[in-house]
């Protein structure tokens, strides 16, 4: 597995979010990739790398990662937490928590396109720039429904502008 760590985070996710992964599942495998993804914002670092897609930050070589994870799942043991040093894993519990995964979506796009445009636009330019690119990536959604969650990722501090 590229990265040794996606075991232990399936294990948290399991025990400390109730999300039991189930490859055969579609809405799991695209949850796992936004858990992922979100976690970067709190402190898990893991070396995967992302491309926008439709449904916002895919990474091919975790979904290579978790197609393996059954082989190695079952007789995983060890501490999971251990891994996590630097991880808020509680802030990061209390934004997922029963948000289901139009919302993950969205808001790991918002976060995509917020981590491409912070370096070089600040304030309101940057808040235009965010939510009209992740209005055009994620054009079947509501714009309204855009705006609300690029507001909570802000006020959970996830966006400073």
């Amino acid at each position: 597995m590229e990265s040794k760590r996606l075991l232990p985070f399936v294990k948290f996710l399991e025990k400390e979010a109730g999300f039991r992964f189930d490859i055969e599942k579609f809405e799991h495998r695209l949850r796992l990739q936004k858990y992922a993804f979100l976690s970067k914002f709190f402190g898990f670092n893991h070396d995967y790398s992302y491309s926008i897609y439709l449904r916002g930050p895919y990474s091919s070589t975790l979904a290579d990662d978790y197609y393996k994870l059954a082989d190695f799942y079952p007789s995983y043991k060890e501490d999971y937490r251990k891994e996590f040093e630097g991880f808020n894993s509680g802030e990061f519990i209390k934004v997922i928590e029963g948000k289901d995964g139009k919302w993950l979506e969205i808001a790991a796009t918002i976060l995509s396109v917020y981590e491409s445009y912070r370096k070089k636009f600040g304030g309101a330019e940057l808040i235009e720039l965010v939510l009209s690119t992740s209005c055009d990536i994620k054009s079947a959604t509501e714009v309204k429904k855009i705006h609300r969650i690029f507001d909570e990722l802000k006020r959970v501090g996830l966006i400073d502008v």
